[in-house]
């Protein structure tokens, strides 16, 4: 099948459809897709349903132990339709060896034309060289949309976990007070929690930011969950004594940077409509507080991924 290759579009903005709804139908315009650095300019690109999913090659950083992690996103050209795809034929990562990490459910294009960024982490070797990564999504007509990561590009080499250009620093999640803490794109992985299908389970989380840039760091942090893979629907509820805006909670600066050691409450509740095996998503992002959608967060410094795996039973 013919390729349409994305070269790790670190930038991309997508002029919004006419207020008239299109019906459904596969356009020219959805194989064509901006290069790195450049802009998808097709106006018929977005509409309600009926378009495709695009992976996304977001960029590449240096882990300490002198591993590589590879971002990728993804850009659901809808503005309502949520897509399904499992793992498989219409669905994986090559090499094999990395096949099963990537989400199966693709939410909307969120307001502003932007996209779900840095959803899945694949960590190369330090010995990798020039080899790739390639995530592939077949849509609905056939069509193969594949993103290349890889590390020989110094253009898409990211500032993780602290970014000097933006003087902040990603926040401090981490799902137990006595366990493990997540900084950062890397995702912590916890589970598997055990869970009923109709029963909520609690999610508790904690988050605080140690900015080393600023003293009087007043950002709030700002999150979601997401579903990323499984056979059925997850609802989530989130803490009701939290600030909200558009899809996210927002948590005020004061329920953290009051000493070293606070941390603010961020509590949340799944519930599943059917059993199986489950992935969900945790993304914390500093935050400007406003009521924007998490489009316009996923272009801001910084954030953490925290990955929860839940089994689920009747």
């Amino acid at each position: 099948m013919a390729y349409t290759r994305l070269a790790a579009a670190t930038s991309v903005l997508v002029l919004l459809l006419a207020s008239n709804p299109v019906e459904a139908q596969r356009i020219p315009g959805w194989g064509r897709v901006a290069p790195a650095g450049g802009h998808q300019n097709d106006p018929q690109l977005l509409r309600p349903d009926g378009g495709p999913v695009i992976p996304m090659f977001e960029g590449w950083y240096d882990n300490p132990d002198g591993t590589r992690q590879l971002c990728f996103g993804y850009f659901n050209t809808n503005t309502e339709e949520v897509i399904d795809i499992p793992t498989g034929s219409d669905n994986f990562v090559e090499p094999a060896e990395f096949n099963g990490l990537q989400p199966t459910r693709f939410l909307p294009v969120p307001p502003g034309g932007r996209r779900h960024y840095c959803v899945m982490s694949v960590t190369v070797p330090a010995d990798w060289g020039d080899r790739d990564v390639v995530w592939t999504l077949v849509d609905r007509y056939g069509q193969d949309y594949s993103a290349p990561g890889r590390t020989r590009h110094e253009m898409y080499h990211l500032e993780e976990r602290q970014q000097d250009s933006r003087q902040s620093a990603a926040p401090r999640v981490r799902l137990d007070r006595s366990g493990a803490v997540a900084m950062g794109r890397t995702p912590l992985v916890a589970g598997p929690y055990q869970a009923r299908v109709g029963v909520p389970l609690p999610l508790a989380a904690e988050v605080r930011r140690d900015n080393p840039y600023s003293d009087a760091d007043r950002m709030p942090i700002g999150f979601r969950w997401n579903k990323q893979q499984g056979p059925g629907d997850v609802s989530f509820r989130p803490d009701a004594s939290l600030r909200a805006a558009g899809t996210r909670t927002i948590v005020d600066a004061e329920g953290w940077n009051t000493s070293p050691t606070a941390w603010a409450q961020a509590q949340t509740e799944a519930t599943f409509s059917e059993p199986g095996d489950y992935t969900l998503l945790l993304q914390a992002y500093n935050d400007p507080g406003r009521s924007l959608e998490p489009s316009d967060l996923e272009f801001f410094c910084c954030w953490t991924n925290v990955v929860v795996e839940v089994s689920v039973g009747r």
